[in-house]
């Protein structure tokens, strides 16, 4: 299919089935007085904190949007929100900074917000944002620790607004028909996955350019831990939503190569292991160490694998650049060919969809990023005990 991907009709992508949002065993969360609001109207996102990833990333996106449009920011660096509304045109006057977030309250332009801080920044400002009225996307990892997301998932529920995590994934086409082709038998009954999410962080903070490279990751109190914190989420949201289920019990072993990069506390490689009271067992991996993506799930009739669509393309990866990511999927070694889409734009769309209809939880809800840090923790735990099973 060769459609423009700014012409797609998100609603085909909206009907994962009900069946699978309830096998994350989410509650859902309670929307009050900042539930619904004109559905003739584009909903006014502000992206709290202005790195690589909402430059790169979400900017380029909302104007492929339907229902969002930028309507401010809230950063450390005046002179780059400056540059934001100047390019993206909303006005100075919703340029906040993070001693003044509070006061978009009182901002009847901005609807939500999407947090794209470090890690261990997550929790303070979508809880601040949540009690200031603003429906809350928060980037991933949700937090350092459950217990922040616990905290996030209270301040929303108390202030009436809506919570979402970024797992754009949710609504990707390749990952949405590898769920449809699961569930409906296409491999038989599911044994085993492999799913993992590396990237060469460790030959960047190496390379010619290793001034440029975001060092806050290499510190255990902003990032929250290593490779697992950073990219090993994505292996446990392929494990679960790719067969409706969550794990029972983990096992993870880490190593580092690079010592002289990775302080204690920054794991360069987490393995780790998640087993199912069924049986299924998910091997995965998040490393620094080199630049490999998987993700196939395995039944005895043969397989479901999503693979780069092209050099540019990554399994997981989110578009850039106003610019699709391009995968491919392979049902029992035959291509499913589908569209290729803007990952963002989706997500803030769907977000603000619920938003408008005045949604009670959203497809991927803080509860689901509670899981996950959840699950997060035994790893660690298991690790720390070399390696030994945990329960869940």
């Amino acid at each position: 299919m060769n459609q423009n991907p700014n012409q797609l009709d998100r609603r085909r992508f909206s009907q994962i089935s009900f069946a699978t949002m309830l096998s994350t065993g989410v509650a859902p969360a309670m929307i009050g007085r900042a539930s619904a609001v004109e559905p003739t109207r584009k909903l006014g996102l502000a992206v709290v904190g202005l790195g690589g990833y909402a430059t790169s990333s979400i900017a380029p996106e909302v104007s492929s949007c339907q229902h969002v449009r930028l309507a401010g920011v809230v950063t450390g660096d005046a002179e780059k929100g400056k540059l934001w509304a100047q390019r993206h045109g909303f006005k100075e006057d919703a340029i906040y900074d993070y001693d003044t977030i509070d006061k978009i309250a009182g901002d009847d332009r901005i609807d939500f917000v999407h947090i794209t801080l470090p890690n261990s920044m997550h929790a303070e400002f979508a809880i601040r944002a949540a009690k200031a009225g603003k429906h809350v996307m928060v980037e991933k990892p949700m937090a350092i620790s459950s217990k922040e997301c616990e905290q996030i998932i209270a301040a929303a529920k108390q202030a009436g607004v809506l919570l979402g995590v970024n797992y754009r994934l949710h609504w990707e086409p390749h990952h949405v028909r590898a769920i449809d082709k699961l569930s409906g038998g296409a491999v038989g009954n599911l044994t085993n996955g492999n799913y993992e999410f590396s990237w060469g962080y460790a030959r960047a903070l190496m390379g010619k350019n290793k001034d440029r490279i975001k060092k806050w990751l290499l510190n255990p109190t902003m990032a929250g831990g290593g490779a697992l914190f950073d990219t090993g989420v994505y292996p446990i949201q392929a494990a679960c939503y790719l067969t409706g289920r969550e794990p029972v019990a983990v096992r993870g072993l880490p190593t580092t190569f690079h010592h002289d990069l990775f302080p204690d506390g920054v794991e360069e490689t987490m393995s780790y292991e998640l087993l199912f009271d069924d049986g299924f067992q998910a091997l995965c991996r998040a490393s620094y160490s080199q630049s490999f993506h998987q993700c196939t799930t395995l039944g005895p009739k043969g397989s479901v694998e999503i693979v780069p669509g092209d050099s540019r393309g990554s399994v997981f990866g989110q578009s850039g650049g106003g610019n699709p990511s391009p995968k491919r999927l392979l049902v029992n070694r035959k291509e499913v060919v589908l569209e290729q889409t803007l990952q963002q734009a989706d997500l803030l769309d769907a977000f603000a969809q619920a938003i408008i209809r005045g949604d009670k939880t959203f497809k991927t809800p803080g509860e689901m990023g509670l899981r996950d840090i959840r699950i997060v923790e035994k790893i660690y735990e298991s690790a720390a005990s070399g390696g030994v099973r945990v329960n869940l």
